[in-house]
């Protein structure tokens, strides 16, 4: 479903809106080095090794930490810090520019600095933990949520801003598919028919239906929950869409979406009438279908993205992708079982020393069974809501005076979302960039992009690898 429904969104965020896509512009610059070869490619190949050689420290040797981070006491209140060790990171910020990653640290230093201290000295039971831990507890059970606010007024208005070339993309398919004759587009411009992208994207509520029907065992609910899925799922992509071309796929908060969802079937189910015994097993399994849904939807885009800047055919792309995600639906649950019998997941029954964290699944639990049994930090969802729509305004004014700097929601919603660390190494990245010279700083090309693509590809190529190896049966790092 997510593969299918970015078809409706491939014009507007790629052609219209020119958002970043770093993976995707990566890519793109790979291919095109390899195509010239020569000393072209050389700052490409330095990046990959260099991301390499880093990733395999720390994954591999485990010399090398993946966050660097200091804490302290002040007073009443905890102040925290931290750095991702990362080279992809950096790379990312290079691609994206100072005025993204500008906003997504400004979230990040909200959270953070201001956020987590003011809280921290309203919770004197955390006092005798160090305060690291303190922060971390204050972020993961409250600040976090925060950007779930964000996210949420930043998805609307995302949709709105965009409604235009959206809403212009779905009426040219309609009009495609209803015409007899048709003046045959562009090849570079030729997607998926309407028909069989809605048609595809139909499939998946019959499936919907019977999974929750197994749960439930009501035939009106699992009815009124595939249709409402389907629809949701579009405004999930949209979103996870739009973020994963701001920050990138690797980086793209999915976890944040799937929250959002999470809360507002949650909320549904509860009024509804459903019982607490039920009820947030459903939550997590509608939240199941649209967070992969989205993460389809944010891979799908920068392949798109790549295309699109090698001048491809979107269809042939839009059909490999499709192939690709029914091809790793047979395999993605064996793997996961495997990885599963072999670590386990740390708090649950069985697991063992070096148990996988999964830290997002913990959190989608709390949202789940936090609606119907309470608990839920509603006020820093409140403010996070408050603090979007004074963004928004504020972007509404830049745009009415022609500024060049704006106050776009979703990249401060990430950093709100996101640890401190990640922002601070993408914006770290976006200065590098900013302190090349004006021609170079400004092009979308050139040795330096190249040197940024070879770090992102670098890293993701080693991070396959120690995935596998771990796959493999073998325990990571090897020292």
């Amino acid at each position: 479903m997510g593969s299918l429904l970015v078809v409706f969104l491939r014009r507007a965020y790629i052609v219209d809106e020119r958002l970043p896509f770093p993976e995707g512009l990566a890519c793109a610059e790979v291919l095109r080095a390899g195509e010239a070869g020569g000393t072209s490619a050389l700052p490409l190949l330095w990046g990959g090794l260099a991301a390499a050689a880093l990733k395999a420290a720390q994954d591999l040797a485990g010399v090398l930490p993946d966050t660097v981070q200091t804490a302290r006491w002040i007073g009443a209140c905890t102040l925290a810090g931290s750095a991702d060790i990362s080279a992809a990171l950096p790379g990312v910020g290079y691609i994206v520019g100072i005025r993204i990653a500008s906003l997504v640290f400004l979230g990040g230093a909200v959270a953070w600095l201001i956020a987590i201290p003011i809280m921290s000295a309203a919770h004197p039971e955390l006092r005798h933990l160090d305060p690291q831990a303190a922060a971390q507890a204050i972020w993961s059970g409250q600040v976090r949520y925060l950007g779930v606010g964000a996210m949420l007024v930043g998805g609307f208005a995302t949709l709105w801003r965009l409604r235009t070339p959206i809403g212009r993309a779905l009426r040219e398919s309609i009009r495609m598919a209803r015409a007899t004759q048709v003046a045959v587009p562009p090849r570079e411009d030729q997607d998926l028919s309407n028909t069989a992208v809605l048609g595809g994207a139909a499939l998946s509520i019959p499936l919907i239906f019977a999974i929750c029907l197994i749960l439930s065992g009501s035939l009106l609910l699992s009815a009124a929950l595939a249709i409402a899925l389907a629809i949701i799922g579009f405004f999930a992509t949209a979103i996870a869409g739009y973020l994963t071309g701001i920050v990138g796929a690797s980086n793209n908060p999915v976890s944040g979406v799937t929250i959002i969802v999470l809360l507002a079937i949650a909320l549904l189910l509860k009024l509804w009438g459903v019982p607490a015994a039920i009820g947030p097993h459903l939550a997590i399994t509608a939240g199941a279908v649209v967070c992969t849904a989205a993460a389809m939807a944010g891979d799908s885009l920068h392949d798109l993205a790549t295309g699109f800047h090698l001048h491809a055919t979107p269809r042939a792309l839009e059909i490999s992708v499709l192939l690709g995600a029914l091809a790793s639906s047979l395999v993605m649950a064996p793997i996961l079982n495997m990885l599963i019998s072999g670590y386990g997941i740390a708090g649950t029954p069985g697991a063992r020393a070096g148990a996988l964290a999964a830290p997002q699944a913990f959190l989608m639990a709390k949202v789940a069974q936090g609606v119907f049994a309470g608990g839920l930090p509603w006020g820093a969802v409140g403010a996070g809501v408050l603090l979007a729509l004074a963004l928004v305004v504020a972007d509404r004014i830049l745009e009415r005076r022609g500024a060049r700097w704006r106050t776009p929601v979703m990249p401060v919603a990430i950093g709100l979302y996101l640890p401190l660390g990640l922002s601070v190494a993408i914006f770290a990245g976006s200065l590098a960039r900013l302190m090349r010279r004006a021609g170079e700083r400004e092009s979308n090309s050139g040795p330096g992009l190249l040197f940024a693509a070879g770090l992102v590809a670098g890293e993701a190529l080693t991070g396959v690898l120690s995935g596998a190896l771990v796959t493999a049966g073998l325990k990571l790092p090897l020292r």
